[in-house]
């Protein structure tokens, strides 16, 4: 079938139209196909006035995308997608009420990663459109009934009808291997709690994550813990600029020492329950301690170490308060292991 418009030579301007026209000059164009603009674009048109639907497996309301602004503004897709790249509009000049990220750090630590599954009938329920949308007196295949009885159909109809069955079942197959399938992420109602922002609720109260917007609070984290780790080596200068002068001494003539490297690389840091730690030490060395400093690099508190029974540094939640603490094992002046540690009440 071939349609031709009112346009040029070329005939262009065509539209086939699907119920009701309506007229451009109140609000219509309903629903119709053709070819896009008024010259000959060559460009496919799909108009849906009031939103597109996209169904399949032979039920009208198994939805598999959408796009209803009545409902939402998001083109909805109820299936996986693949693509080769994403760009997101993020133009300086489409934006206002600019503002810097506050405390990046101290949200991610609010947040937590899992693992999951997704559940199958959740999600088939969650593409069923409302089956009121249709006639119950139309073959619209929602009840996936046919007004001819198998006993009148042809040898053909019938092949056809097992081989759509065989194909239905395969889909099936795949999609419930897919839902099946190990992911990573996070739950949208915690990060509602955290980050309310980056989450949407639908009209049918199923809530969305914007992952993206991650994207920043992560590089603004790294920023902050740069700096962090930069205060931190400066409290360590300052640190070691107090040790006496033998201790000094010592510790110069360790850098050239192939034997006393290795032994400095032997000393570590065991994470324990509450604020408390355990370590171990090379068999040699002249002075060992654990500093532990806030992640604004200031000291909170420094123990001396030995080479004990126990090597368990008690440390009381009470001493430091509750938060994210740096723990740092020296010996013989050079920083020898690092523990980062949350600390709560």
């Amino acid at each position: 079938m071939q349609i031709y418009g009112r346009i040029g030579d070329a005939r262009a301007g065509s539209k086939l139209t699907f119920g009701d026209f309506g007229q451009y000059a109140n609000q219509g164009w309903n629903v119709f196909a053709g070819e896009y603009g008024t010259t000959d674009t060559d460009q496919l048109w799909l108009h849906g006035k009031l939103g597109i639907y996209m169904t399949t497996n032979g039920y009208a309301n198994n939805v598999v995308a959408y796009y209803n602004p009545a409902s939402n503004t998001n083109f909805v897709f109820n299936t996986n997608l693949r693509v080769n790249g994403v760009n997101i509009t993020s133009d300086a000049r489409l934006k206002e009420n600019v503002e810097s990220l506050q405390n990046p750090l101290a949200l991610l630590e609010q947040v937590n990663g899992v693992s999951y599954s997704y559940n199958l009938s959740t999600l088939e329920e969650n593409r069923e459109q409302d089956e009121s949308k249709f006639s119950a007196t139309l073959d619209n295949g929602i009840s996936g009934s046919s007004s001819d009885s198998e006993e009148i159909m042809d040898a053909a109809t019938i092949a056809k009808i097992n081989r759509d069955k065989q194909i239905q079942a395969e889909i099936d197959r795949r999609e419930a291997a897919e839902a099946s399938r190990k992911r990573i992420g996070f739950l949208a109602q915690d990060i509602q709690k955290v980050l309310p922002e980056l989450v949407q609720t639908d009209e049918n109260g199923m809530m969305s994550i914007d992952y993206i917007g991650f994207i920043p609070l992560i590089v603004e984290s790294i920023k902050e813990m740069q700096q962090t780790i930069q205060q931190q080596n400066e409290v360590i200068d300052n640190l070691q600029a107090l040790l006496s002068p033998e201790v000094q001494s010592q510790l110069r003539s360790s850098t050239t020492s192939t034997s006393n490297i290795s032994a400095v690389d032997s000393a570590k840091l065991y994470n324990r329950e509450g604020a408390s730690v355990s370590y171990t030490l090379p068999a040699t060395f002249v002075s060992a301690s654990l500093q532990i400093f806030d992640v604004t690099g200031k000291p909170v508190k420094v123990i001396k170490l030995d080479n004990g029974s126990s090597n368990v540094v008690e440390v009381s939640r009470s001493e430091l308060g509750y938060g994210t603490f740096i723990y740092t094992l020296f010996v013989d002046g050079k920083k020898a292991d690092t523990l980062k540690k949350y600390v709560s009440l």
